[in-house]
């Protein structure tokens, strides 16, 4: 039922028009009634109102004042007017104002019922329009994102097409960036992160989601700027405006604080490609390219790292051979030490071997993947070689471990493959040496030193006698944890204890611990435990 108010200043008219027509067969009911404009206009403030049947000629406020206040406030009510003989220029005006109709008085309830009978079936008409228009138009703007990152994805893998503008085209899909200065930021989650922290697909389609949602409010934050935030195959891609004066700082320390914050909310860890400033849009597929170039330095340096096309080197493809060469030399001392049993002298060998890959960087992944394949293959020679033709598993063992290299993401990763080989090589040599080993060595002095403020990686190392490099791989491969992790969750543990059977301060527990600073130390204990020292304290001791 639509709703109708009725306005007449004379009292018996009024009281006509509400009983001697029939409303409710037109499928219309009464909300109320006033005797002019003024009144009227009042009413609508609190009922609502579709059709109005008005006189023209009223006291404080007359039907067009009415419906010139109805149209200032964008009021949508249908009007139609009752006039007299005279009043015909009032009509033409009311018409003028988009008046449904009007009616001449005196007149008859069948006609002023045929008028609304009409009004009804426009209103009618008319709205179901509108809620078509306005549906389509939901489902336009629902899809305009979709539209969107499909248009800036296709951008991004190829170049401007002749007749092409991206200029129009940017504004009717609502791009927020400017078309000048473009810079664009692929950030790629660390694949091992994701595995090991056991995501199936249904997982990684809410936490890409997430982080997407992260990446927009950090970077638009920091940046203090509009910036343009899609999903790409595996990766997130972002771009934002600004010379490398302009933004370079505020740059690097939003790419920073996001890293922090999808470590913090969501436990990833991401690494970032950044590359130059391109001139425009049409530039899109190159700028796609060079932060794909950029992410490529992740393989030498590992994961979390920020990097930046414009830090790459220019003279890396003259150096391969003489790397090559380097290589070799490398390897055939190693193959060597190893032979002879030399299994320390092998291992700084393979530091070397590796770490001149990592500072060179002149070969590519796939280059390094046969390198690392052609050492591998010699070293389990060597274990088909031995006197007894070696354990049958155990080179098969090593067989198996050479096959993961097509999967390894990093050259951290590499190296951890390699060294693995290296000490089960050892193992296969030396089947009746039992030495003891050496993360229980690590293990073992942690717990003795785990109280002082400079216990560290290379501490240990130096006091085992391996690299650093080699100890950090064990506990990788061992524990499943790095280093410090370990050192902060023993402590942690330890700090427990001590915050359940002791009522010392929360500084001096710290101390205690291994911690000189207690802000830090609350931050690590809240990381690893959920929860403040002093609120464990209270949970675990009550009030």
């Amino acid at each position: 039922m639509l709703n109708l108010l009725v306005i007449e200043d004379e009292t018996t008219t009024r009281e006509g028009l509400l009983t001697m027509i029939d409303w409710g067969s037109l499928g219309i009911q009464i909300c109320g009634q006033a005797a002019n404009g003024l009144e009227a206009w009042e009413l609508l403030q609190s009922i609502p109102a579709d059709l109005l049947l008005s006189d023209i000629r009223m006291p404080m406020m007359d039907g067009l004042q009415l419906v010139e206040k109805l149209q200032e406030h964008g009021m949508d009510v249908s009007c139609v007017l009752l006039t007299g003989y005279g009043d015909f220029e009032y009509a033409q005006k009311a018409l003028r104002l988009g008046v449904e109709d009007y009616i001449i008085k005196p007149c008859h309830p069948r006609e002023i019922a045929a008028v609304f009978r009409k009004t009804v079936t426009r209103l009618l008409e008319r709205r179901q329009t509108e809620d078509a228009v306005s549906g389509i138009r939901r489902q336009l703007e629902q899809s305009l994102p979709m539209v969107k990152s499909q248009t800036i994805r296709q951008w991004l893998t190829g170049p401007k097409q002749y007749g092409e503008d991206r200029l129009s085209l940017a504004k009717q899909l609502g791009i927020v960036i400017h078309t000048r200065d473009v810079v664009l930021i692929a950030i790629r989650p660390d694949g091992k992160t994701l595995q090991k922290l056991g995501y199936n697909e249904s997982d990684m389609q809410l936490i890409h989601f997430a982080a997407a949602d992260i990446v927009r409010e950090t970077l638009s934050q920091t940046l203090r700027q509009s910036i343009e935030v899609i999903r790409s195959q595996d990766m997130i891609i972002t771009l934002c405006n600004g010379t490398h004066d302009l933004i370079q700082d505020k740059l690097q320390a939003g790419i920073a604080q996001l890293q922090c914050n999808l470590e913090r909310y969501l436990n990833l860890s991401v690494s970032v490609g950044i590359s130059d400033v391109h001139l425009n849009l049409d530039s899109l597929a190159e700028a796609y390219g060079e932060a794909l170039q950029a992410l490529e330095r992740r393989f030498y340096q590992g994961g979390g790292g920020i990097f930046r096309y414009t830090e790459l080197s220019t003279s890396e493809s003259g150096e391969a051979s003489q790397s090559l060469a380097i290589l070799a030399g490398l390897e055939q001392t190693l193959i060597e030490h190893l032979s002879r049993g030399l299994f320390a002298e092998g291992i700084r060998c393979a530091e070397d071997w590796l770490g001149h890959l990592q500072t060179g960087q002149s070969l590519t992944r796939s280059e390094i993947n046969l390198q690392a394949l052609s050492l591998l293959a010699r070293i389990i020679q060597l274990a088909k070689d031995l006197p007894d033709s070696g354990s049958p598993s155990g080179v098969s063992r090593l067989v198996e471990l050479a096959g993961q290299i097509e999967q390894m993401d990093t050259l951290e990763e590499i190296s951890g493959l390699i060294f693995r080989v290296i000490r089960q090589l050892a193992e296969l040599m030396n089947p009746q040496k039992i030495q003891p080993r050496k993360i229980q060595q690590a293990v073992e002095y942690i717990n003795e030193h785990y109280n002082s403020p400079s216990l560290s990686l290379g501490s240990v190392a130096r006091d085992l006698f391996v690299s650093s490099t080699y100890l950090s791989t064990l506990f990788k491969q061992d524990l499943g944890v790095n280093f410090l992790d370990y050192v902060h969750q023993f402590r942690v543990e330890r700090a427990k204890a001590k915050l359940q059977s002791s009522d010392s301060k929360v500084q001096t527990i710290a101390r205690e611990v291994g911690y000189s600073d207690e802000a830090h130390f609350t931050r690590t204990f809240k990381k690893w435990t959920g929860l403040s020292p002093s609120q464990y304290r209270k949970e675990v001791m009550g009030p």
